[in-house]
């Protein structure tokens, strides 16, 4: 049975569950565990989820921004079956018209995504592959992940447990916005480096971080931004349990106090583009958040500066330098904007000048959950430029309590390195035991904790 859910939403974040920055997100009911028909935010509104911009070039032309999305399904597959095969199917509609789906097969071991085809009117299937087994047992008691990114009104990447179901490249011009070339990268998360033009590197899809996206056109009857529902099903030992939705991070429930693993989550599905040496040196330059993984790079939903920051592996920093923006800050931080209006005083688009800034929140956030203080977004988050300029520290935000644990645990890291040092000395053999301890030390000093 699919339940219905229509809701009146503020101009603002209003929910924060485990995740930052969404429009909703909430558990479902025990009904609805294998079938959910959600009704897509503000999807009558005509331009709500879009805004036209003049292009700063010679021709001053104007282009249409869409406002990228992210749509999260959380659940479990169980021991129970009855004797349906075991399938997990998501897909945007209009009205009850297909747009663009995925359906997952855990007994055949295959994904298909379909489109309702525009020029023929009928379903079809658009790619197809096999289910990472190192990523998705389908056994009983495993957890999964389902999340669509759209990113534009043909682009749409669905991610299941942090497996791309895409395959391809495409590299293009920003100018012309023409296809360069196609690349397949079938399987490179099984097969290793690549070859591109005969030249070998770390990861196929990943090589000009200016020109690439995936080579996936969602050639439907509908534009991807003209869903008004997003529908989810299941049968046989896979249930839902959760929904997000939103310009947002979201992450399994019941990892408070586990920094460190919510940030692996996030960055094992986002736009991450490390190679083995600049993962590496991101590692050793900085190494309170030490737990990279190179990343999904074009395939992946939001890019990694978004990630959260951790003091530790248990607990958050309690100030959140970059959250996901949405659609009610700037494109990105601009020395000058300029409302243009049509004949009858109407806004009609906005001009706007250098881009430079990353559009963003900073948030002050409860440093065991990483969600935002006292779930208020409109109080502990400002937009990043705001938050630069003003200095902003969310002293608020900080525990004393879990900041004198991280000192005491500091202080006992920093003995057993010297401990470590002289028994290494004593042994002649010069061992010296590296350690974080100075690193955060500095951290702790420069914010006044001690």
């Amino acid at each position: 049975m699919i339940r219905s859910l229509v809701v009146v939403f503020s101009l603002f974040l209003t929910c924060s569950t485990y995740s930052v920055g969404c429009i909703d997100d909430f558990d479902l009911d025990a009904k609805d565990r294998q079938g959910y028909d959600y009704r897509i935010p503000h999807s009558n509104e005509a331009g709500y989820w879009s805004e036209d911009v003049i292009k700063i070039n010679n021709k001053d032309e104007i282009t249409k921004v869409f406002w990228n999305r992210n749509f999260y399904i959380f659940g479990k597959f169980i021991g129970e079956s009855n004797g349906e095969d075991t399938t997990i199917s998501a897909g945007l509609y209009r009205g009850k018209e297909l747009i663009y789906k995925t359906v997952i097969n855990c007994d055949s071991g295959t994904w298909r995504n379909w489109v309702l085809d525009r020029k023929t009117k009928q379903k079809r299937v658009l790619l197809h592959g096999n289910i990472q087994k190192n990523l998705t047992s389908c056994k009983a008691g495993e957890d999964f992940d389902l999340i669509l990114k759209n990113d534009n009104r043909r682009l749409a990447n669905w991610i299941f447990n942090a497996q791309p179901l895409q395959h391809d490249v495409e590299f293009f011009s920003k100018k012309t916005i023409k296809v360069l070339f196609n690349q397949a990268v079938h399987d490179r998360y099984d097969t290793g480096p690549d070859k591109y033009e005969g030249r070998k590197i770390d990861l196929g899809a990943q090589v000009t971080e200016k020109s690439k996206r995936p080579a996936v056109k969602v050639d439907s009857k509908y534009s991807t931004f003209a869903a008004t529902r997003f529908e989810f099903t299941a049968t046989g030992r896979a249930v839902f349990s959760r929904l997000a939705f939103g310009q947002c991070n979201a992450w399994p429930k019941n990892m408070e106090m586990q920094c460190q693993k919510v940030r692996t989550w996030i960055q094992h599905r986002s736009k991450a583009n490390f190679t083995a040496v600049t993962l590496a040196g991101t590692k050793k330059i900085n190494p309170e958040n030490g737990n990279f993984s190179r990343g999904l790079g074009v395939f992946g939903n939001n890019k990694h500066t978004f990630l959260p920051d951790c003091l530790t592996d248990k607990y958050f920093n309690f100030f959140q330098p970059q959250i996901h923006g949405n659609k009610f800050l700037p494109l990105k931080s601009v020395r000058k904007t300029y409302i243009l209006t049509d004949n009858n005083g109407q806004n009609v688009y906005r001009y706007a000048e250098s881009k430079n800034q990353e559009r963003a929140f900073c948030c002050c956030t409860n440093m065991k959950t990483g969600r935002v203080l006292d779930d208020d977004e409109r109080k502990n988050c400002i937009s990043l430029t705001d938050c630069l300029a003003n200095d902003w520290t969310c002293r608020q935000a900080f525990d004393p309590e879990i900041g004198m644990e991280i000192e005491e645990q500091l202080q006992k890291d920093k003995q057993e390195k010297q401990e470590a040092y002289m028994r290494g000395l004593q042994n002649g053999n010069g061992i010296i035991v590296k350690g974080l301890a100075g690193v955060k030390a500095k951290r702790i000093k420069k914010l006044g904790w001690n």
